[in-house]
Parts: C-alpha cells; sequence; structure tokens
C-alpha cells in the first residue's frame, strides 16, 4: 500500500492516540503504555508506519510532559525500531497465535529498550574507574556483562519487567479490537478512494 494523504490521517490519529496513552503510565514502575500501540499498529501497516509511529508518538508526548532532554532523540529512535520491526512479524490467520507473536516481540522489545537506555546512560552513571565502566581494552562479552549487572543494581531490570508486563497485558486485552479496527479502517478507506 502507498503511504498517501489517508495514511497521514490515520498515522496523525494514532500519533495523538498514542502522546496520550503514553502519559497515562509514564515513570510509573516503568509501564509502558505506549508499546502496545506501536506494536500493533507497526505489525498492521508496515516497517514505515510503524518506524514514523514510534518516532513522532514519542516526540510529541516529551514535548506535553515537557521529557525532552539529551535522551529523547534515543527514544524516538528505539521507540521508532520497536514500531517499525513488528511490521516485519508473521501475521497467522488465528487471531491468538498472531497476539502470541506480538506479545513475545513485546516482551523482547521491552528488555532490549530498556537495555539500549540503560548503556546510554551508563557513562554518565558511573566513573571510568568503576568496575562497571566500559573498558574497550576488553571483550565485547565481558563489557555486555557489565552492563547487565549496571541494570540490575540499578533497577533497570524491574522498569523493564514493568514495561513487558505492560506491554503484553494491553495487546492481549486490547488487540482483537484494534487489530479489527486497523484493518478494516485500511480496507474501507484505502480500497474506497483507489477505485
Amino acid at each position: 500500500m502507498r503511504f498517501d494523504h489517508r495514511r497521514l490521517a490515520i498515522l496523525a490519529v494514532l500519533i495523538a492516540l498514542n502522546s496520550v496513552v503514553r502519559l497515562m503510565g509514564a515513570g510509573i514502575a516503568g509501564m509502558e503504555t505506549a508499546f502496545a500501540i506501536l506494536i500493533i499498529a507497526g505489525s498492521v501497516f508496515g516497517f514505515g508506519f510503524g518506524f514514523a509511529l514510534g518516532t513522532l508518538s514519542i516526540l510529541v508526548s516529551s514535548v506535553i510532559s515537557g521529557g525532552i532532554g539529551p535522551w529523547l532523540p534515543f527514544q524516538m529512535l528505539l521507540a521508532a525500531l520497536v514500531g517499525g520491526v513488528s511490521g516485519w512479524l508473521p501475521k497467522p490467520d488465528r487471531l491468538p497465535w498472531r497476539l502470541g507473536i506480538l506479545s513475545l516481540y513485546g516482551i523482547f522489545a521491552s528488555y532490549l529498550y530498556g537495555l539500549s537506555i540503560t548503556a546510554l546512560t551508563l557513562p554518565l552513571f558511573v566513573g571510568l574507574d568503576s568496575p562497571l565502566a566500559f573498558d574497550a581494552s576488553r571483550p565485547l562479552t565481558e563489557n555486555l556483562a557489565r552492563l547487565v549487572i549496571f541494570d540490575f543494581t540499578t533497577g533497570g531490570f524491574i522498569w523493564n519487567t514493568g514495561r513487558a508486563v505492560t506491554t503484553v497485558s494491553l495487546i492481549w486485552l486490547t488487540g482483537k479490537t484494534l487489530i479489527a479496527a486497523l484493518e478494516r479502517t485500511t480496507t474501507r478507506v484505502f480500497v474506497k478512494f483507489e477505485t
């Protein structure tokens, strides 16, 4: 399908919705209410749509909440990848299988997102002489182990778990309705205007 003005209108509505939904859980024990919509919409509309939705919904919600800082570009890029990659996931005909795949991806994306954000903040909170500091002379596996230890000791793992639980719960609670609505909207809007 083409990315035209009709798809842009749907994207704008989802950006507004996801920006508001994200504010409902931001900052509360890792609750990330925005990932479910990113993953579901990316799955329905594809990589480019999910990528744009992830980037812009994080930007808009950050502007609304005043959460703008040096971390914002990294959050936008990571959320864009969360939404975009979901467009590449298989789409089985049976809805429970599809929700299961989206949920497994949601768990993976939640932990990877959290670890990536932790990796970006690690140099800010750990001194160069700390045993947890990044050391370019050490093997990658050792530096990754240091990152995971830092994530556990600072509570990042708890936040990532909260993000994963929230994402999976929302996928199962809203997935059936949201997938049906988005696919119906796509069919009606695009077929109607293209014939």
